[in-house]
C-alpha cells in the first residue's frame, strides 16, 4: 500500500502555523538568504493551486526546525524590535523581567527617564527561563530568585550574579490548606508537600523540618510550578505548599493557614543576573541599570503612597485587582543590597544545602559567581 508523504505530519493548525510561517519570513535573519528566497517564490507561485492548510502542513516541519534552532535568538529580537527606532539613537540593554515586577517599578519611579540608553523588557512567567535566556545570550540582564541561577551555576555555565535584591521572610510562607487540620511544621509529617523544585519553595520547606527535627523525607513532595502548587492547594490536591507573593496572599483569602515564614530559615535572596560576555562589552550599561534599580527600591519604600503606585501600575498591567498588588508589595518589601560578604556567604549555605539533600549533585564555590566590581556604581547612587 502506498504511504502518502505526509502522513507522519501532526494535523496543522491555520491559525497558529499562519502565524508561525509569517514570523519565520518577518524574521528573515535566521534563515540564509537563498533559503529566504526559496521559501518566499515557493509560498507564492503555489497560493494559487493549493489553500493554506496545505502549504503550511508541507512546510511545517522545515520551519519547526530552523525556529528550534533559532529560539534563543529570536527572544533577544523579540524584545529589542519594538525599540527599532529607537536603537539608532541609544544603545538597548535587554532586561528579563517577571510578571512586570520590575518594569512596573521603573514606570512608577521614573528613575529611567534620563537613561542613555533604552530599556527592552522580556517578560517571563519564572526565574528559571529568565537565567536560561541569560546564559543563551537572549538577555542582557535576568532578574530572577538564587535557586535557578545557583543550578545552573553548579553546571559551569558562565553567569554573574552583578547585584542582590531581598524580599522581607515574612512574605515567603510554608501554607497549610483550609481543608487540612496542619497548624505546626510537625503536623507535616505523613503529609502532601508541593514545592518548586530548586527554588525558595524547597529551600523553605527543607529547611522548616529541619529546624523541627523532622528527617527530609518525612514529607511526600510534589513537584509544581508556584502557580500549580497554589492550584493544587486550593484544589485540595496538597496538604500544604511553599510560595511567596502574589501567591501567598490569595491562598491566604482563599483561607490557608501560615505554618511558618522563612524569617530566621532561608534567605530569600533575588539576583541581578548577566554574563561575563555582557560586562565586557556593556559594563557602563549595567551599572547604571544597577545604580537605578536601587534607586528606585529605595523610592519605593521611602513613602506608602509610592508603594501603592507601584502597586497600581503592577495591577494594571497584570490584570490583578489592586487591594491585592497592595498587599503584595506592602509584605514583600523588597530592597537591593549590595554584593556583601554576608550574602555571598548565605549563596554557599544554599548551594551546600542542596548538596547535602541531593538536589544538586556536587558543590561549587560560589564567590567567582559574584562580580562584586558593581558594588561601586550603587554606593554611587547613596
Amino acid at each position: 500500500m502506498k504511504t502518502s508523504t505526509s502522513s507522519n505530519v501532526p494535523a496543522a493548525n491555520p491559525v497558529i502555523d499562519a502565524f508561525i510561517a509569517a514570523s519565520a519570513i518577518a524574521l528573515g535573519l535566521y534563515i540564509s538568504a537563498p533559503s529566504r528566497a526559496a521559501l518566499l517564490r515557493a509560498t507564492l507561485t503555489r497560493s494559487a493551486k493549493r489553500d493554506l492548510r496545505s502549504r503550511l502542513r508541507e512546510r511545517w516541519p522545515a520551519w519547526r526546525a530552523r525556529l528550534r534552532r533559532s529560539a534563543a535568538a529570536a527572544l533577544s529580537v523579540a524584545a529589542i524590535l519594538p525599540f527599532a527606532g529607537k536603537a539608532a539613537d541609544k544603545p538597548v540593554l535587554v532586561v528579563g523581567d517577571q510578571a512586570y515586577n520590575a518594569q512596573s517599578l521603573f514606570e512608577a519611579s521614573g528613575v529611567l527617564q534620563d537613561a542613555p540608553y533604552t530599556v527592552a523588557w522580556k517578560q517571563f512567567p519564572a526565574g528559571s527561563p529568565v537565567i536560561e535566556a541569560v546564559n543563551a545570550g537572549a538577555l542582557d540582564l535576568g532578574l530572577q530568585g538564587d535557586g535557578p541561577v545557583l543550578f545552573l551555576a553548579a553546571q559551569g555555565a558562565p553567569v554573574k550574579v552583578i547585584g542582590i535584591y531581598r524580599d522581607s521572610p515574612d512574605s515567603v510562607v510554608l501554607l497549610a490548606g483550609p481543608h487540612t487540620q496542619i497548624k505546626t511544621v510537625a503536623d507535616l509529617k505523613g503529609k502532601t508537600v508541593a514545592i518548586t523544585r530548586g527554588g525558595w519553595s524547597q529551600q523553605l520547606v527543607q529547611a522548616a523540618l529541619t529546624s523541627a527535627g523532622l528527617p527530609l523525607d518525612a514529607v511526600k513532595y510534589s513537584y509544581l510550578a508556584s502557580v500549580d502548587s497554589a492550584a493544587a492547594l486550593q484544589a485540595g490536591k496538597v496538604d500544604a505548599t511553599a510560595t511567596w507573593e502574589p501567591y501567598v496572599s490569595r491562598l491566604r483569602q482563599a483561607g490557608a493557614r501560615t505554618v511558618v515564614t522563612a524569617r530566621g530559615l532561608i534567605a530569600a535572596q533575588s539576583y541581578l543576573s548577566t554574563t561575563q560576555k555582557v560586562i565586557d562589552t556593556k559594563r557602563e550599561l549595567l551599572g547604571d541599570f544597577v545604580q537605578r534599580y536601587q534607586r528606585a527600591r529605595e523610592w519605593s519604600l521611602a513613602d506608602a503612597r509610592h508603594i501603592e503606585r507601584y502597586a497600581d501600575v503592577w495591577a494594571a498591567k497584570s490584570r490583578v485587582d489592586p487591594k491585592l498588588a497592595h498587599q503584595w508589595f506592602s509584605t514583600s518589601r523588597i530592597r537591593y543590597e549590595p554584593l556583601t560578604d554576608s550574602a555571598i556567604a548565605e549563596a554557599q549555605k544554599s548551594v551546600d544545602d542542596f548538596v547535602k539533600t541531593g538536589t544538586l549533585t556536587k558543590g561549587f564555590d560560589v564567590r567567582g559567581l559574584f562580580d562584586t566590581s558593581f558594588n561601586k556604581f550603587t554606593q554611587a547612587a547613596r
